[in-house]
């Protein structure tokens, strides 16, 4: 790539991300095409807490024992199948 092209896309990437970014996040959006959440959506997906999906561990979550010793049998018992 040469010299003149870098320091192009050095100038318009910034001014490009911005507008994304604002149109991405901008009322005008769902104005103008009626797609992506309304400003009072945005509002409550800010408040919200993240969400955890149902079966998976929380954060910090380390299984017992026996259950990383089920899971491994059960692993293997999956895999054996598959050899024969």
């Amino acid at each position: 790539m040469n010299r003149l092209w870098r320091q192009v896309r050095a100038l318009v990437n910034p001014v490009s991300t911005a507008a994304t970014r604002w149109w991405c996040h901008s009322a005008m959006r769902h104005r103008l095409t009626g797609y992506g959440p309304t400003a009072g959506q945005r509002r409550s997906l800010k408040r919200a807490t993240p969400a955890i999906r149902p079966g998976a561990p929380a954060a910090g979550f380390i299984p017992a024992a026996e259950q990383t010793k089920a899971r491994a049998e059960a692993i293997g018992n999956l895999l054996s199948r598959d050899e024969h």
